[in-house]
């Protein structure tokens, strides 16, 4: 009797394959996706998007992290969907994410998927460089601040 061989999924020694983890991944995607594009939360994207670049971080504190603001909005965020300030090693202006943890039988390979939503920014004032783009991130909270002061994140 020989031993049977299963095509390589580069996920040796898992109880599942790389499409299952895809599937699981996609679902998740869909589930925020879904969320994002009710007319709720895009009303509040649009309320935000009228306010200047500066203003924003204040209106994530305020709204977007505020359950009792969402929710004068029509917006409660389903069971498991996080909204959160984030930041990223390149200094994107980042204002929030929307997130949701993977089931934990898949944590092992892949924590959580988002949708990340930035402040307005020209493009080539990220840095895209190795060098840079790949620092530690700020804390969350100190770019927030730092764009609602107007500050160049590059600078921080």
């Amino acid at each position: 009797m020989t031993p049977q061989t299963l095509p390589y999924t580069g996920y040796d020694g898992l109880a599942y394959d790389r499409d299952e983890l895809a599937h699981v991944m996609r679902a998740t995607y869909d589930e925020i996706i879904d969320f994002v594009t009710t007319p709720e939360f895009k009303a509040l994207m649009t309320e935000m998007s009228a306010l200047s670049p500066v203003e924003r971080p204040r209106f994530v504190f305020d709204v977007l992290l505020n359950d009792e603001a969402l929710a004068s909005r029509g917006i409660v965020a389903p069971e498991g969907l996080l909204i959160q300030r984030s930041a990223f090693g390149d200094r994107r202006p980042t204002l929030f994410v929307v997130k949701k943890f993977l089931p934990e039988e898949y944590k092992n390979v892949w924590q959580n998927v988002n949708i990340t939503f930035d402040n307005a920014f020209v493009d080539e004032s990220v840095g895209r460089d190795p060098e840079t783009s790949w620092r530690v991130p700020l804390p969350a909270d100190v770019q927030a601040a730092a764009m609602a002061r107007g500050k160049e994140l590059e600078t921080v």
